[in-house]
């Protein structure tokens, strides 16, 4: 299994770069609602269908041709990833899944075993077509007075167990400081795997 091609990991760290951008922008615009409107629109209260719609509006405004809850190239019809979108320089159109961190006040600590769950079901997809396929996982902070980093530690820890057991490597990982715009959050950290290239899907 070698690395990712130049263009595509280009690409792909274009993309996250867009997905950063888009997140910060989102979180305004949310604070800006909440000035005006006195509601609460806080991205942490989104589910990950909301989140998934917010992103892919900011990646199509940056030129990306996205798809949410697309279908892969081949497979059970069943098994729907968060996006499909087409890299223009690459010719490659590839499938990402989206993953929210669970907060657990339990022990005052996240949990990323579901993250570790779809790289699973992404790592089982036989057909070479589907196999240009990636993770986004995204956290928020919550009571960062109590955690600190723990947050930033975590989506370490994370990438460090994608990449060391699965056939994905890292195309990006941030902590984005929200800087007050969202009151129930302080920071936010997300991180973008993608699979590594192989003969059967074109090297």
């Amino acid at each position: 299994m070698s690395t990712l091609k130049g263009r595509m990991k280009s690409e792909l760290q274009i993309l996250f770069s867009a997905l950063c951008d888009g997140l910060r922008q989102e979180v305004r615009q949310r604070s800006l609602a909440r000035l005006v409107t006195g509601q609460d629109f806080s991205l942490t209260k989104e589910r990950e269908p909301g989140i998934a719609a917010s992103l892919a509006w900011h990646l199509r405004l940056v030129g990306f041709a996205v798809q949410v809850d697309a279908y892969f190239a081949g497979g059970d019809p069943r098994r729907r990833p968060d996006f499909g979108i087409w890299l223009p320089a690459s010719k490659q159109y590839i499938y990402l899944e989206l993953k929210t961190t669970a907060w657990g006040n339990i022990g005052k600590q996240y949990y990323y075993a579901e993250a570790i769950d779809d790289i699973k079901k992404l790592d089982s997809e036989t057909d070479p077509r589907n196999q240009r396929n990636g993770l986004i996982a995204l956290g928020f902070s919550y009571n960062p007075e109590e955690l600190g980093g723990r947050l930033w530690e975590g989506f370490k820890k994370l990438s460090q167990d994608i990449t060391s057991a699965y056939p994905y490597e890292e195309i990006g990982l941030e902590c984005i400081d929200l800087q007050e715009m969202d009151k129930q959050s302080s920071y936010a950290v997300i991180g973008l795997w993608f699979r590594k290239s192989s003969k059967r899907i074109g090297g």
